[in-house]
């Protein structure tokens, strides 16, 4: 069981709200999340306990603490003010706490505003890496890193590009010597008519090629926006996770998984893993994911993020979710009698995407 430790995580000097921190109450850490999609109850340092674009890693030995991660970022009512990333720890998967003697959040932005983090657990260093990225002028991805989940580095400048061309840094470390980074450039911005999922690779996670397009089959109509990737070892295969929006629009409602052998050229399973509306916390909107495999059940463990819209804001929220594996990757005779879901005029124009 996850208990709150005696005492306070950090507190955020400026609003006096402090997220109490997990510790382990002597079980060793197993995913148990429930078979239906249930909303995470987060406290976030702002206080609104809304959240968005969550990112999963679980270190192992010779880790001391078995726990597991999760990034994510605050997102009240759709305000980048507090969109910082913030690092929380788990023995289940399903209750979480602030990640024990880690600042909250780890980071604030020196301009612009803050979104998008991916976290890397590197075996070889027995290191965390939390990829950002810093929206202001121009896209930039900064790195932070910790042997303990507890201290992290000053950030790292890792790339830049164009306003809107280096979303959703998505990081896989297969093995040493072997890093990717999938990220999506969306030209213009998220009304643009189209989006491009890119690739780049790196010996060590720090310093990275120039980018190359993938092959990700889209369904007709929509386009890739946020990302998450993992390397799943026992299927020897990438899988990535996806919201589609259609072109000229903001607005997610659907999330795909696709698998790759190399990851340039991917195959999309024609079903969604989730549109909007099934749960009243996903109303309007589905957005960036991330997911864990356990092959021993064979089973996946999604952790969605996603929107609803009362007419004046919307309100963002982290669920989780279990299912078999073969259930996700199922489809194919459903896919073409499916109609996507459309968000209403009203959120469509009140969406600012993060």
């Amino acid at each position: 069981m996850l208990a709150a430790a005696v005492g306070l995580a950090c507190a955020d000097g400026r609003h006096g709200v402090t997220v109490p921190e997990v510790r382990l109450t002597g079980d060793t850490a197993a995913l148990r999340a429930p078979m239906v999609a249930t909303p995470l109850v987060l406290q976030t340092y702002e206080g609104s306990g809304q959240s968005v674009h969550p990112d999963f890693a679980a270190p192992t030995n010779p880790w001391k603490r078995r726990l597991f991660y999760l990034a994510l970022t605050p997102y009240p009512g759709g305000s980048p003010l507090y969109e910082n990333p913030s690092l929380y720890a788990s023995l289940d998967g399903v209750t979480w706490g602030a990640a024990p003697h880690a600042p909250m959040p780890l980071v604030r932005p020196v301009q612009g505003h803050l979104s998008d983090p991916d976290l890397v657990y590197a075996s070889a260093r027995n290191e965390l890496f939390l990829y950002y990225r810093q929206s202001s002028d121009s896209d930039r991805v900064l790195m932070l890193r910790s042997v303990d989940g507890a201290a992290w580095s000053e950030p790292r400048p890792m790339l830049a590009a164009p306003a809107g061309r280096l979303l959703s840094p998505a990081v896989v470390r297969r093995r040493t010597g072997t890093w990717l980074m999938w990220s999506v450039d969306a030209r213009t911005g998220c009304r643009d008519e189209a989006t491009t999922v890119e690739l780049r690779r790196s010996n060590d996670g720090l310093a990275w090629s120039v980018p190359e397009p993938v092959t990700l089959p889209i369904p007709a109509g929509q386009f890739a926006w946020h990302i998450d990737v993992e390397w799943i070892p026992s299927r020897g295969e990438y899988w990535a996770l996806f919201p589609v929006k259609a072109p000229g629009t903001c607005v997610p409602t659907a999330l795909y998984m696709a698998t790759s052998p190399d990851g340039v050229a991917w195959r999309t399973v024609p079903v969604p893993v989730l549109v909007a509306g099934p749960i009243p916390a996903f109303r309007d909107v589905v957005y960036r994911s991330t997911f864990a495999f356990d092959a021993r059940t064979d089973e996946v463990t999604f952790w969605f993020s996603g929107a609803r819209f009362d007419g004046l804001a919307f309100t963002w929220r982290t669920a989780v979710q279990r299912r078999p594996r073969a259930e996700v990757f199922a489809g194919g005779v459903r896919a073409a009698r499916l109609q996507l879901p459309v968000a209403g005029a009203a959120a469509r124009a009140a969406f600012d995407p993060p």
